[in-house]
């Protein structure tokens, strides 16, 4: 929780996200004017970042009365991050700003399954898989020669290098080869691995993918998946919904049949919108 008791941020370990809710409502002294809050930018620091980086849920969200959410799942792993929430009244202008850091834990050395691929329609579908050998990344050129008269030299005209790309190789178990044709399918992903790699967190489309079975057919214990990554620029993150994994309407029309239920069940609409991460 941010010193002014405002912002909170609850790491969701299972998912590598965070929960993030505002409450200017609460905290040791309350917001003026906080019935007036509608909306809330929330944004994320990452190290080495020039600027800051819009929340894909809180950019900006609602916040009405002074109480809102949002989700963040594409937080760097294994290193410091800080949060700010600024909010915004119904006439248009800004309030005071909240801050805290956290730091998305990455899979340990020790763990097999060292990829996460996220997907950012459907985050419910993200999984981690293991990461095949390193098969190294290509740079391509952006360039155009012309050789000229009278000099053995070439003229080069030349544009910033493509980012770098890779072949990957990844083991997924069979009983999880379903939900990764549909995860793989699914739109721009996110992959993400340990700071050690030494590997920038990458957005892509995959293309051409290729399955083959690692055992003998019928009784196969996994299937080694290979595609590539062509990192693109993140996708703008303004006026998107909150969408958490594993957490939606339909999700909670499936456990409760009345609203008393769901009434009993969360003391708050944050405690509800977060699956009972924040209270």
């Amino acid at each position: 929780t941010s010193p002014d008791g405002w912002l909170t941020a609850v790491v969701d370990g299972p998912w590598a996200g965070v929960y993030l809710a505002v409450d200017y409502t609460g905290g040791d002294t309350p917001l003026p004017d906080a019935a007036q809050v509608r909306r809330v930018r929330i944004t994320r620091q990452d190290p080495g970042a020039a600027e800051p980086a819009g929340v894909r849920s809180g950019d900006l969200a609602w916040a009405v009365e002074g109480v809102g959410q949002a989700y963040d799942h594409e937080a760097p792993l294994g290193v410091a991050v800080a949060y700010t929430a600024v909010p915004q009244y119904a006439d248009g202008t800004w309030g005071p700003s909240s801050s805290l850091g956290l730091t998305v834990p990455a899979p340990a050395p020790a763990e097999t399954k060292d990829l996460w691929l996220k997907s950012l329609e459907q985050p419910g579908l993200s999984m981690r898989v293991m990461y095949g050998p390193d098969q190294g990344t290509t740079s391509e050129a952006r360039q155009e020669t012309a050789a000229r008269t009278g000099t053995p030299f070439t003229a080069v005209a030349y544009d910033t290098a493509a980012a770098p790309a890779e072949t990957v190789t990844v083991d997924v178990l069979a009983a999880d080869i379903e939900q990764f044709r549909l995860l793989i399918r699914s739109g721009v992903l996110l992959a993400q691995v340990r700071p050690g790699y030494q590997k920038p967190d990458r957005y892509f489309v995959p293309g051409t993918v290729t399955e083959k079975a690692t055992g003998r057919l019928g009784s196969t214990g996994g299937y080694a998946v290979t595609f590539d990554i062509v990192p693109m620029e993140r996708p703008a993150t303004a006026g998107q919904p909150m969408m958490a994994p594993a957490w939606s309407y339909d999700t909670l029309a499936g456990q409760f049949a009345a609203y008393d239920g769901v009434a009993a069940s969360y003391a708050s609409y944050a405690a509800l919108a977060t699956n009972g991460a924040v209270t």
